[in-house]
Parts: C-alpha cells; sequence; structure tokens
C-alpha cells in the first residue's frame, strides 16, 4: 500500500514553533523558576528541620528539571534557521543585511537569558551545599 505524506512547509514549523512551542517552554521555565523560589526559601526558613531536608530535597530534583528545560529550550532555538528570521524583519521592512544583525543579536539574546538563568541556578546549588545542609 502507498502512502504518500507531506512535508510541513518551513513557513508553518516556523510559526508553531514561535507562537506555540517555545511561549510553552518558555511558561514551563517560568513556573519552574518559581517553584524553585518557593523551595529555596522553605529550605532557609522551614521551622522543623524535616521540612527543610524535605524542601532540599524538592530542591535538588527542581533543579535538574530545570536544567533539562534549560536544553530542550536551547536546542528548539538551535533548530531555527536564523536566515528564517532575518526574513521575518524583511518581511517588516528592514534591510536584508540589518534584518541578518537583528536576527543574529535575538539568537544571543536568548542564550544569553538562558546563561543568566543557568548562572543563577548554579549560586542556588552552592547555597544548597554550603548553607542549607549546615542548618541540620
Amino acid at each position: 500500500m502507498l502512502t504518500h505524506t507531506h512535508q510541513t512547509p518551513r513557513r508553518t514549523l516556523l510559526g508553531q514553533t514561535f507562537w506555540e512551542v517555545l511561549p510553552a517552554h518558555y511558561e514551563k521555565i517560568k513556573q519552574r523558576w518559581i517553584k524553585i523560589a518557593t523551595l529555596q526559601d522553605e529550605a532557609k526558613s522551614d521551622l522543623l528541620s524535616s521540612d527543610r531536608a524535605g524542601a532540599v530535597n524538592s530542591l535538588k530534583a527542581e533543579l535538574g528539571m530545570m536544567e533539562k528545560d534549560i536544553e530542550e529550550y536551547r536546542n528548539i532555538v538551535r533548530g531555527i534557521d536564523i536566515t528564517d528570521v532575518a526574513e521575518m524583519y524583511v518581511v517588516a521592512g528592514q534591510a536584508r543585511q540589518r534584518a541578518l544583525q537583528v536576527a543574529k543579536e535575538d539568537f544571543e539574546d536568548v542564550e544569553g537569558s538562558l546563561k543568566m538563568v543557568e548562572d543563577r541556578m548554579k549560586e542556588v546549588k552552592a547555597e544548597l551545599v554550603y548553607g542549607f545542609e549546615r542548618q541540620d
């Protein structure tokens, strides 16, 4: 039996990536960060050592999941062709060379934001090792 498959046009994939996939992953990262902040506060301030220990364990798990979330987001962004992004700027009226420059800056900004979150995660991990666990 022959089946005919049709490729999804790049434009459709790009639209889905920008309007559905990336926002969903961003929201997941945002919600996880809120959870990490809450657990970090609990690990510092809970009165009972058993509650602090539980918060520390949950915090470690959330940090591990956040690393995976960031890597997934990074891989999605890396899968986007920069020239496709630049073409959107051209359609919006930018000169081709300027559009490519702006698209490159956008990609650099995303990577910079991800690195900033990763750096903050390193700080939280350091607090786990040198701060929270000594309170028990």
